[in-house]
């Protein structure tokens, strides 16, 4: 015979069953934290998972402090969707940004940008930091455009230029760790040393010319290293108001993990339209590994390597989603064919696709300071 004890731990099991059952028929976050069948057991959302169980649940992989509880937390829906024609004239400014600044001739980089890259755009400032910490290279770049026809500004992050800067970062991961951010949640440190050089140099410019083309899009961009600070940035100017979320786009190519389960939680809240391009055997968007650091949302996976615009595609569901990048596995690969597939997202070797020969010349752009901030001001050619 069964005493009242184990009656009512039959009756518990069936409650937290239920109330399981219908926390999992749910499938966004709005759905999940508005749903009203669970009293004792409220459903929470996991947004690194995009899934939705019980408060409490075992199954759940979130951490407890990232659970959402009500609606109002829920992370912005994607607004805008995947373009690959658009991501391979995105691709072309990621690429774009590791020119050689300080020899590029205006003229020269007017004619290209008119013949070669769609949209009439016109190259407005490129504005450097010196950014080594430990060995001696080449300033940090970000690169600002404009077309008055596509009514969209672009902004360019440079990704890691050679070795030695390659070497810094990896010395800094290991010494120093993470680092907070000025909007909350924690990145790599070389990360946010980086970010807090070129950030104050850039929102400044960037509030001016959104001030003044009020209706205009932005898109921020990068490949490897760039990618990283392009989605830092993107999230810093949405939660400082210089742009809405409605009206920013960001793409970015074999991005690296850089962020901590916070910062990812905040920016998958801040910024609707997030394309990371991850293509099978790039390294890099597998390092630091994912037990401390995470990717943001918006994955689009590339089975098969080589990226082209006519390339077959997967959007990912979550932001360490299984089923694509992390079908492979942890393990890298870092020979030169693994190295040159994270070079070549539509466009072959990307470092090099505008270098000194194709926009050097005689002149060269005028420089200026903001500041601390060293400038290359193209807008008046």
């Amino acid at each position: 015979m069964y005493s009242w004890q184990t009656a009512a731990c039959v009756v518990l099991w069936a409650l937290i069953g239920q109330a399981a059952a219908g926390c999992f028929e749910q499938t966004n976050c709005t759905s999940c934290t508005s749903y009203s069948g669970n009293y004792l057991f409220p459903c929470t959302w996991c947004p690194m998972t995009h899934q939705c169980h019980t408060s409490g649940s075992l199954y759940n992989d979130c951490y407890r402090h990232v659970y959402i509880t009500t609606p109002d937390l829920c992370p912005v829906e994607d607004s805008k969707p995947y373009n690959q024609t658009l991501a391979a004239q995105i691709a072309q400014w990621a690429a774009m940004a590791y020119a050689p600044h300080t020899k590029i001739d205006p003229k020269v980089l007017s004619k290209v940008l008119r013949d070669q890259l769609p949209g009439n755009y016109k190259m407005l400032k490129i504005i450097q930091r010196q950014c080594d910490l430990m060995v001696n290279y080449s300033a940090c770049t970000v690169l600002v455009a404009m077309s008055h026809q596509e009514k969209n500004i672009i902004v360019s992050f440079e990704g890691t230029q050679n070795m030695d800067q390659l070497y810094e970062q990896f010395i800094t991961t290991a010494l120093a760790g993470l680092a907070n951010t000025r909007i909350g949640g924690q990145v790599l440190f070389y990360n946010e040393n980086l970010q807090k050089l070129l950030y104050p140099c850039l929102k400044p410019y960037l509030a001016e010319i959104l001030a003044a083309y009020s209706n205009y899009t932005l898109t921020m961009t990068g490949h490897s290293l760039g990618g990283a600070q392009a989605q830092i940035a993107a999230a810093t100017l949405v939660r400082e108001r210089i742009i809405s979320t409605d009206k920013l786009l960001v793409y970015t190519y074999g991005a690296p993990r850089f962020a901590d389960v916070d910062f990812v939680s905040i920016f998958d809240k801040l910024v609707k339209t997030n394309w990371r391009l991850i293509q099978a055997r790039d390294p890099v968007p597998k390092i630091p590994p994912s037990y401390y650091l995470y990717h943001t949302h918006g994955e689009v996976w590339f089975s098969t390597p080589g990226v082209t615009v006519n390339s077959e595609y997967v959007i990912c569901t979550d932001n360490e989603d299984e089923s694509c990048a992390w079908s492979q596995g942890p393990r890298l690969c870092f020979t030169d064919e693994c190295v040159r597939i994270h070079k070549n997202y539509f466009i072959k070797d990307m470092g090099y696709a505008f270098d000194e020969q194709r926009l050097g010349g005689p002149r060269r752009p005028n420089r200026s300071k903001l500041g601390e901030c060293d400038s290359l001001d193209f807008s008046e050619i």
